[in-house]
C-alpha cells in the first residue's frame, strides 16, 4: 500500500463525519480507517524518514504522584495534548458506570472548554474512586507531556484505567493508541463481523467494554481518543509526507476547567 496521499484523503473525509455528528457506524468507520494507518507505519518510516526521525508528535501520561495517590482505587487517566473537538457533544458534562460512579468518594476532573460557535474542546479526562485535592489535576506537573516520533507514539500510552473484573478484583490496564484502535476495529464490527464466542478472549476487550461506559457530552471516552488521533495525523502527516493540502488545523488557546462530582 504506497498511496498515502489516497489514505490521507479517506481518513480527512471519515474524520469529518466523525467530528460533525457521531452515531456508532462514524465511530467504526474512523477506527477502520486510522487501523490503515496502524498498518502502514512501517512503509511510513522506510519511505517517508521524517516519521521516524521527527518527534513531531505528543503524548501524555499521569505523574507519578498521582498514580501513587490512585493506587488500590478504580481509576481513569486520558490526556490529549493539544485537545481534540467535536460538535457533536450535547452539552452534558460527564457520565460513567453505575458501579465506578457508586463506589462513594470519588474525583472527576475533566479538562474542557466550549466555543462560541459550539465545538466542545476536550484535553483530559481523570476519574478516581478516592477524593483528592485538585492540584493532583491543575498543575502542571500532574500530567507528563513527551514528544515522539510516529511509531513510538502510535506505540505509547493514550488511557491508563483500573477496575474491577467480574469478581470484583481491580486490574490495571495500559492502552496505547496501536492497541485502542486495533481493539475497536477488531471486536466492535468495524474491520471484519465479530465472531460473538471469541468476544473477551484478547486481554483489551473487557477494559475497552468497560471504558465506552465513560462518556463526556453524552460520547464515549473512546470516541474522543480515536478523534484525537485521527486529528494528530491529519495535522502532523502532510508536513512529514510533503503533502500540499488545504486543511486547517485546530490549535487550542491555554485553559482548563474541573468538574467536580
Amino acid at each position: 500500500m504506497s498511496d498515502v496521499s489516497l489514505q490521507f484523503e479517506r481518513l480527512r473525509r471519515h474524520y469529518d463525519l466523525a467530528v460533525r455528528s457521531h452515531d456508532h457506524v462514524s465511530f467504526l468507520d474512523l477506527s477502520h480507517a486510522l487501523r490503515i494507518w496502524v498498518e502502514l507505519k512501517s512503509h511510513l518510516d522506510g519511505n517517508y524518514p521524517s516519521f521516524s526521525s521527527t518527534k513531531a508528535f505528543k503524548t501524555g501520561c499521569p505523574s507519578k504522584r498521582l498514580l501513587k495517590a490512585a493506587k488500590g482505587c478504580r481509576y481513569v487517566f486520558c490526556y490529549m495534548p493539544g485537545d481534540v473537538i467535536t460538535y457533536a457533544s450535547n452539552g452534558q458534562i460527564v457520565s460513567g458506570p453505575e458501579d465506578d460512579f457508586s463506589v462513594g468518594p470519588m474525583k472527576v476532573s475533566v479538562g474542557f472548554m466550549v466555543d462560541a460557535d459550539g465545538a466542545f474542546r476536550l484535553r483530559s479526562f481523570c476519574f478516581v474512586s478516592r477524593q483528592l485535592d485538585d492540584s493532583y489535576f491543575l498543575s502542571t506537573s500532574s500530567v507528563s507531556i513527551t514528544r515522539c516520533n510516529y511509531q513510538q507514539w502510535l506505540g505509547a500510552e493514550v488511557v491508563k484505567l483500573s477496575y474491577a473484573d467480574e469478581s470484583g478484583v481491580l486490574n490495571s490496564v495500559c492502552m496505547s493508541r496501536e492497541i485502542l484502535i486495533k481493539r475497536v476495529a477488531n471486536t466492535l464490527d468495524a474491520s471484519h463481523p465479530t465472531d460473538q464466542n471469541s468476544v473477551g478472549v484478547n486481554k483489551f476487550d473487557a477494559p475497552l467494554r468497560h471504558l465506552l461506559k465513560y462518556a463526556v457530552g453524552d460520547l464515549p471516552l473512546p470516541y474522543f481518543i480515536l478523534l484525537k488521533i485521527a486529528q494528530d495525523i491529519l495535522d502532523i502527516a502532510p508536513g512529514l509526507i510533503g503533502l500540499s493540502l488545504d486543511y486547517n488545523s485546530r490549535r487550542l488557546r491555554p485553559w482548563h476547567a474541573s468538574h467536580r462530582l
